[in-house]
């Protein structure tokens, strides 16, 4: 029996994703935390393409929020027997919104400054926004609240002077970036979306030509997209006059990205739609029902959720002596369990805050311990740093995830034009070979870059992976940030195996663990300082999202005392959630 086989068979003894499996038309199936969401996702598709359901050159467009997910896709899709195949994308909405919306239709719908304008760097961002905010009558003080305003304003494609977004004020510093970087020739994530936005809806034959070569839309995690990436995948899968299939899946209860626009409303909406048929999942193959019991009293609403398995335990620790004294209680528990035989790569610290993950992380690394935490502060994940980063783990440790040397050579040969040349490819994979793992990480890199990226650097369409890919190089040359980083640490950041996980409660959505942390349960970030209705609705749906992370364990660890940005000391109250679990 083939590995598809297999999927769907599983599948089948599930009534509850067995009728999403076998659904014709749009579908909209809302799934707890591990309820199996993305294999059923994965199994459809590749169940679509095996049988020719979507039929060449008509393709499918599989499309995640994060490059992360979208890596995970083609892995699973590898699994079930996918080939790559031109007519298949899987990726990021930013991805597709540029390379299959923007790159394709900019210059035939006649907008010429668009099609000639690429995606800024981030000196370039600054330079723009310092421009458009000198022409302000904002305080220089108030830069970075204007900022942040101004991002969630362009996300949410609402620029109407709303006051809970910052009002007029707000609004007009938004077109004044706006026009700051068209006059530059550049554009950025936010108005990748808003171009994207406006070829679809204002140009019918732009969702005809798209409906043509993608007539399957699988959307992973949809409660994750904001606004403009909702009315992206609606104007071409709900369009009446088009034969698009809209297959969504997500759960209303894990959205967590609020400062990108994203709500559960837009999930929710999409499932109320006449059209679209509705499937709810009501099994949890992750945790112990323990652990689904006291996350359903997080969440504080009803819900059907059975388990696989009894057990499961959730521990609330008082951590003295502040943050410091957190990170302490956060590796005695961590040494804990490894010394009682859970592999480090199944124990995840994750936290509201990044300077508590980092925290934590440094305290593991003091003890012995190996952790990955990964930051953008160098560079951003994309679909080639994450593809170099596998491969510096593979050379320092020949393993990566379970991924064979021949899967990271197929993934350069097809995210690269030049690795299609035969010396080329053998060229890289000699330095894959012979490179040592404490040899500088940028030696490996360069030997790649040289010989297989440098058309896929020039390459207008190559946007995010050119610039992250530049970020990379030019934090391990030498004098940069990273300039001592061997291999072996680059290919740490694959979260290879033999590392605890360090995370926010953002990184660490999607993933499962034997065993997680949550370090700073205080009420100061889950809700939030003084947090309005929506923020506290957020911080709740965060708290359910960080316990439903683990199959045996939680510990839930807050602290006695904090610093304020200020300097100033204060007592923190425990996130007021954690008097509902019933510990």
């Amino acid at each position: 029996m083939s590995a598809l086989s297999e999927a769907i068979a599983e599948l089948a003894s599930n009534d509850r994703q067995w009728d999403a499996f076998r659904a014709d038309g749009h579908c909209a199936v809302l799934a707890p935390p591990g309820s199996g969401k993305t294999k059923l996702l994965t199994t459809k598709l590749a169940d679509a393409l095996a049988g020719d359901t979507v039929p060449r050159p008509r393709g499918a467009a599989c499309i995640t929020m994060t490059n992360d997910a979208a890596l995970q896709l083609r892995a699973r899709l590898r699994g079930l027997g996918v080939a790559r195949r031109p007519n298949l994308f899987i990726g990021t909405v930013h991805a597709f919104a540029l390379s299959r919306i923007i790159g394709p239709f900019a210059a035939a719908a006649g907008n010429e400054q668009l099609a000639s304008s690429r995606l800024a760097s981030e000196r370039e961002l600054r330079e723009a926004f310092d421009a458009a905010f000198a022409r302000t009558e904002f305080r220089p003080d108030q830069r970075g609240e204007v900022k942040t305003t101004t991002d969630k304003a362009r996300q949410r494609l609402d620029l109407t002077g709303n006051r809970l977004l910052g009002g007029q004020p707000i609004a007009d510093m938004a077109v004044l970036l706006q026009e700051e970087l068209a006059a530059r020739g550049l554009f950025d994530f936010h108005d990748l979306v808003r171009f994207a936005v406006e070829l679809v809806e204002q140009h019918e034959w732009i969702g005809r030509a798209l409906a043509a070569s993608f007539p399957r839309i699988y959307v992973d995690e949809y409660q994750d997209l904001a606004p403009g990436l909702d009315r992206i995948v609606r104007g071409i899968a709900l369009r009446s006059d088009l034969d698009t299939i809209l297959f969504a899946v997500g759960d209303p209860d894990q959205a967590i990205y609020a400062f990108a626009g994203a709500h559960p409303r837009l999930l929710n909406d999409l499932a109320r739609e006449p059209e679209v048929q509705t499937v709810t999942l009501e099994r949890n193959y992750r945790c112990g029902q323990a652990i689904i019991d006291v996350s359903l009293r997080a969440l504080g609403q009803t819900r059907t959720i059975h388990g696989e398995h009894d057990g499961g335990s959730v521990h609330l620790h008082t951590a003295t002596g502040g943050v410091t004294g957190q990170a302490a209680v956060a590796v005695a528990l961590i040494t804990g369990a490894i010394g009682h035989g859970i592999a480090p790569e199944q124990i995840a610290v994750i936290s509201p805050w990044g300077s508590d993950r980092d925290l934590c992380a440094a305290a593991l690394r003091d003890a012995g311990v190996p952790v990955f935490a990964r930051t953008d502060r160098d560079w951003a994940t994309t679909p080639l740093t994450m593809l170099l980063e596998a491969i510096a783990s593979w050379t320092s440790r020949r393993a990566v995830a379970g991924i064979e040397l021949h899967e990271l050579v197929d993934q350069l040969r097809a995210i690269a034009p030049d690795a299609r040349e035969h010396m080329a490819l053998r060229a890289a994979v000699a330095a894959i070979l012979q490179t040592p793992a404490r040899a500088p990480a940028r030696e490996l890199v360069e030997a790649i870059a040289n010989v297989v990226l440098r058309g896929y650097i020039a390459d207008p369409g190559a946007g995010e992976d050119a610039r992250e890919l530049a970020r990379m190089r030019a934090a391990l040359a030498g004098g940069g940030k990273q300039q001592e980083m061997t291999v072996a640490g680059l290919g740490a950041r694959a979260r290879a195996p033999g590392h605890v996980m360090g995370a926010t409660i953002h990184a660490a959505k999607g993933l499962e663990f034997d065993v997680v942390i949550l370090a700073g349960a205080d009420e100061v970030g889950l809700p939030g300082f003084n947090a309005n209705d929506e923020q506290h609705a957020e911080g709740r749906r965060k708290f359910y999202v960080s316990i439903t992370r683990a199959r045996r364990e939680v510990h839930l660890i807050h602290t006695d005392i904090r610093i304020s940005r200020k300097g100033n000391p204060y007592d923190p109250c425990p996130c007021p959630f954690i008097a509902e679990l019933g510990l």
